[in-house]
């Protein structure tokens, strides 16, 4: 069952993707041209060959990353300020420096990578956002845009909020402020049906999306 729900997320989204981008499109000319546009690469974690982990009734971490960034392209069409660039947009594999190469060409004002989490014991819950160990004391930036996206997810999830922590990750080679999310546990049976929902994917898209605003200064 987990694994149908995620294929149909699969078909769904990016029917909901053409939709909208028609429609942003047809109205795009109602749009003032924004004084800057910001580049922000969103990285949807693992992909083809590797699966990530592997989680409750076989739900597949690639398939919830891809989906929750394909939802923050969706949500981010009515922002003629951002520029939502997707490391991928289908099941391949993309080598992890060419993920952050990407950003770094591109002069991107932020790097976001989406993950889900996997632990032995199924009870762990929650939500959590990491940066390079490397950066620990330094890149202020980057924990300025974790700590915010920590936030606004905790908040609009009710989710347990287990904090912002520095691991040795590969955004140690992005020259931009980049952070790491890890939206919830695959590993624990409710959070794994949660994350499969289409609704939920897109409250996390839009709590992203907000946390982007924040960092960058176009919030209301």
């Amino acid at each position: 069952m987990g694994q149908m729900k995620s294929k149909i997320a699969l078909i769904i989204i990016p029917v909901l993707l053409a939709l909208t981008l028609l429609l942003a499109t047809s109205v795009s000319s109602a749009w003032p041209a924004p004084a800057r546009q910001f580049i922000v690469v969103i990285d949807a974690g693992h992909g083809g060959k590797d699966p990530g982990g592997i989680g409750h009734q076989g739900v597949k971490e690639k398939d919830v990353d891809l989906a929750i960034a394909r939802l923050i392209e969706i949500e981010a069409l009515s922002e003629p300020e951002l520029k939502i660039i997707l490391t991928r947009r289908s099941d391949v594999y993309v080598p992890l420096r060419e993920r952050t190469g990407m950003a770094n060409r591109l002069g991107a004002s932020l790097y976001l990578s989406i993950h889900a989490n996997i632990h032995s014991d199924r009870r762990v819950r929650g939500t959590e956002t990491l940066l390079p160990e490397s950066w620990k004391g330094r890149s202020f930036r980057s924990l300025t845009l974790a700590r915010n996206l920590q936030a606004n997810l905790v908040r609009e999830l009710w989710s347990r909020d287990r904090g912002v922590k520095y691991q040795r990750l590969y955004l140690r080679w992005s020259q931009v402020p980049a952070a790491l999310v890890e939206v919830g546990f695959l590993s624990n049976p409710e959070e794994a049906r949660l994350l499969q929902s289409i609704s939920y994917q897109d409250r996390i898209a839009r709590s992203i999306l907000a946390s982007i605003k924040d960092f960058l200064g176009l919030r209301e």
